[in-house]
């Protein structure tokens, strides 16, 4: 009988053991590492980022990209302005009764307040909360005439900017300190506008009416106060772009085009950001662009018609809103984040933002 060697069969038993134990568990133990990693939290967004304007011609604002729809759409409407106060959002904005006429209002939350009765026609272009106060800036026709009376209201309560003589509108507002400042346009003459502001309703123009008034738009830093306004120079209708701090000096901005036009303004420390549109290169197509210090910063290409309405800034991040059309697609309501394209819409009908608003979460 042969001699059957106990110490080499108990070494392979135990080698056996070690190579199933490695089959078993080191799998296992891959797949818990594994997971490990896989389940380190994803860095989340630490702003949240607004957006006001139309979807097709029905009122909206985004919050992060999500629609909320404002008006009911029957004659159109639109969202031209936002704020925030406490946890509750503002927008305020026009909306076309079944008559016809233009009703100015603001949404809660998206309930709708009337500013006006739907008599007149009236619109509301800005919303700004100091405190508790809601100001909104605006215009409503009155007396039967088709002009234009310049207006912001305190609450829901009208004060008239101008009386009726003239056409005039309210485009923004804001405040400083105790002083209500509201920037817009009046037209002296009933044909061409200048630009002009009310400040504590005292009327001074910034503008005469060699050129033609386009656009308006007013911030504040601080206790400093710092407005921009666009403005057609020539008989081709070319814009040209100026901004004043504390009704100083007006400094033109300029990127060696013949069309530079600011519709927003935006104040980070010491640096004026303002946003608008003028000619892609080869000047065959409307770019969206940003001026920081007067040097242009252009968003969009050539293959693209593009235009910039608002901009906001918060920790060194640069928000500019508008729209963006390709050559086959309707006007889709978009922003960039530092220089970054978001799109909101997708092209099937004419969208824009009008106004953007950037908060800490």
């Amino acid at each position: 009988m042969p001699c059957i060697n106990l110490s080499i069969i108990n070494m392979k038993k135990r080698n056996l053991f070690h190579y199933y134990f490695a089959v078993l568990v080191l799998p296992v133990l891959f797949a818990a590492c594994s997971k490990k990693q896989d389940d380190k939290p994803v860095p989340q967004p630490d702003k949240d980022v607004y957006a006001a304007g139309r979807d097709g011609y029905v009122a909206t604002y985004w919050k992060n990209g999500a629609a909320v729809t404002l008006g009911k759409g029957t004659g159109g409407s639109d969202a031209k302005g936002i704020a925030m106060l406490g946890n509750d959002i503002y927008v305020a904005g026009y909306e076309i009764n079944g008559n016809g006429k233009y009703i100015a209002k603001y949404w809660k939350n998206g309930v709708a307040t009337d500013l006006t009765d739907g008599t007149s026609d009236a619109m509301a272009n800005d919303i700004i909360i100091q405190g508790n106060d809601i100001y909104i800036a605006g215009q409503q026709s009155m007396g039967g005439t088709a002009k234009w009376t310049a207006r912001y209201w305190k609450n829901g309560t009208a004060i008239s900017l101008t009386d009726g003589s003239v056409n005039a509108i309210a485009s923004s507002m804001a405040i400083a300190g105790n002083d209500i400042y509201v920037i817009g346009e009046r037209s002296p003459d009933g044909i061409t506008p200048l630009t002009c502001y009310w400040k504590n309703g005292i009327l001074t123009d910034l503008s005469d009416q060699s050129t033609y008034a386009a656009d308006q738009a007013i911030t504040t830093a601080g206790n400093e106060i710092y407005m921009a306004w666009s403005a057609s120079y020539n008989s081709s209708g070319n814009l040209q772009t100026s901004y004043s701090k504390n009704s100083g000096n007006p400094q033109v901005i300029s990127d060696g085009t013949q069309n530079s036009r600011g519709s927003a303004i935006a104040i980070s420390g010491t640096d004026v950001y303002i946003a608008g549109s003028g000619p892609a290169a080869g000047g065959k197509e409307i770019a969206a662009k940003y001026w920081k210090n007067g040097n242009a910063v252009t968003l969009t290409s050539v293959s693209e018609s593009a235009e910039a309405l608002s901009i906001a800034i918060l920790d060194n991040d640069i928000y500019v809103a508008g729209y963006m059309a390709s050559p086959n697609s309707s006007s889709k309501a978009t922003y960039w984040k530092n220089g970054t394209a978001v799109s909101l819409t997708n092209g099937m009908k004419d969208a824009l933002i009008r106004k953007i608003m950037v908060v800490k979460k």
